[in-house]
């Protein structure tokens, strides 16, 4: 068994507070700054009826967009749902937020089952209190196009592929071109999400990162950082919501 059960994770330390001064607000559905990852949520539910898609990436174009962040927060709002068992897989090997986030240091991470130092399945943690299966990794410069590609990233993908059906796997990708990591993983993996910045993003990055990863399996662009709310074209998730995740700057914009 590759995938680990919810009861053979190990439990860390959680509880609401925590989980709000990190920026974690998507386990809180009376919170308003759920409300935008709620509404994804609710998108991605209707996706997985129709089309089956249940093994979703996160991306952007670029790094430093808050891709780790949506992550986590869409996770958080999907493990709400009583029929899922939700994870959450970093696969930004290189920079893995995902840990500094939840606060975990991680031993036995994705990053040494992939390697082959780690027999067997890699090691995964739940939070205290809630619902959500967290595989972690350590970051580093390590050749991880090679590590994605290799035997134990292939079994990985095929123990997520027949999965339980309640199974729902939401999967923080590197950014599109920082290398061709996110390209090749999307390979193994149903659909995405691209995550853009308002002000930073181009419309060519999220044109080009879409021919690249396929326009076919876009599910929805999530313009983060958005004053506008939602829009057409994607959601918006304003800075107010990312407040307590991109530091003091946030939280003096978030009060204006």
């Amino acid at each position: 068994m590759v995938l680990p059960t919810f009861q053979q994770t190990a439990e860390i330390a959680w509880d609401p507070a925590l989980s709000k001064a990190r920026g974690v607000f998507g386990f809180d559905s009376i919170d308003p700054r759920s409300r935008s990852f709620n509404m994804i949520r609710a998108k991605l539910m209707e996706l997985r009826r129709d089309r089956k898609w249940r093994m979703i990436g996160v991306v952007s174009a670029t790094p430093n967009v808050g891709k780790s962040f949506i992550s986590a927060n869409l996770a958080a709002a999907l493990s709400r749902d009583p029929r899922l068992q939700t994870y959450l897989l970093d696969l930004d090997l290189r920079r893995a937020s995902l840990t500094s986030l939840f606060g975990i240091g991680p031993s036995d991470g994705l990053l040494d089952y992939l390697s082959g130092s780690l027999p067997g399945s890699p090691k995964g943690y739940r939070l205290e209190g809630e619902n959500l299966v967290i595989l972690p990794t350590s970051r580093g410069l390590v050749h991880s196009a090679e590590l994605l590609a290799g035997q134990h990233a292939q079994t990985l993908f095929r123990a997520m592929r027949t999965a339980d059906d309640s199974a729902y796997f939401v999967v923080d990708l590197p950014p599109v071109f920082a290398n061709d990591d996110a390209v090749n993983t999307m390979g193994r993996l149903d659909a995405y999400v691209l995550v853009a910045e308002e002000g930073k993003t181009t419309q060519r990055e999220i044109s080009d990162a879409a021919g690249l990863l396929g326009q076919e399996r876009l599910a929805g662009v999530i313009l983060n950082k958005y004053r506008g709310g939602l829009m057409s074209e994607g959601y918006g998730v304003d800075a107010y919501y990312a407040k307590g995740y991109y530091g003091e700057a946030a939280d003096e914009d978030a009060r204006r």
